[in-house]
């Protein structure tokens, strides 16, 4: 089965995106086979918590595990330790999505020098028309206001600005928290662009489905 993964790497705080195949062992353990060429075996942080992203028909499984070995040149053998399993919305598909995420303080303007701000940096794990779920080295509460700039991860990077809310947060590890945004005002046009990206992402990651699916094959 094809997914995607994010693999700590040392040296690196933002772990890397990469394309693979899921294997079955012995639950709670399973095995990730990689492209050759697309694992650096020697540079694997097996400290640090691997991120797998399942994509179904009506549903995207964020799988939380550990790295128990680095078999070759292209197998990690893993142990999963904590699913996040999240719905599609009802009005907007939802799509596997690695990118820059930022989510910041709404403050009136008459008290911007009175309050101190907020700010957070990220990544995104989806993405639709109505929202992101992403994660965060620092926790939001549930119901918290704020202003979003999402990074479309298309050619141009442009940086799509909205307000919305934290609808859920929750703890996945030290310093890692899952946090669901709904956009709550944005203009159509770049909820538009949004929802073009979506799908160009889901024709992309098809492609790369049926390559690995034709590659395990052979």
């Amino acid at each position: 089965m094809a997914v995607r993964t994010a693999v700590p790497f040392l040296g690196r705080k933002e772990k890397l995106r990469l394309h693979c195949s899921y294997g079955k062992a012995h639950p709670p353990a399973f095995t990730l086979t990689f492209p050759d060429g697309s694992l650096v075996p020697d540079q694997v942080d097996t400290t640090r918590s691997c991120l797998v992203m399942f994509e179904f028909t009506n549903q995207t499984i964020v799988l939380t595990a550990s790295i128990q070995a680095v078999k070759d040149t292209s197998v990690l053998e893993l142990v999963a330790r904590e699913t996040v399993t999240h719905t599609h919305a009802r009005n907007y598909f939802r799509v596997d999505a690695a990118t820059k995420i930022a989510a910041s303080a709404i403050l009136e303007e008459e008290t911007k020098q009175e309050l101190p701000g907020w700010r957070l940096d990220g990544d995104t794990i989806d993405l639709s028309g109505s929202g992101v779920l992403c994660s965060f080295s620092e926790p939001l509460e549930q119901g918290v206001k704020a202003k979003i700039e999402l990074t479309l991860p298309t050619r141009d990077m442009e940086v799509i600005e909205s307000l919305g809310h934290v609808v859920r947060c929750r703890k996945i590890d030290n310093h890692f928290y899952h946090i669901a945004l709904h956009f709550d005002e944005i203009d159509s046009e770049s909820q538009d662009k949004i929802m073009a990206c979506c799908f160009e992402l889901q024709r992309r990651y098809l492609r790369m489905r049926v390559r690995l699916e034709s590659i395990n094959a052979a």
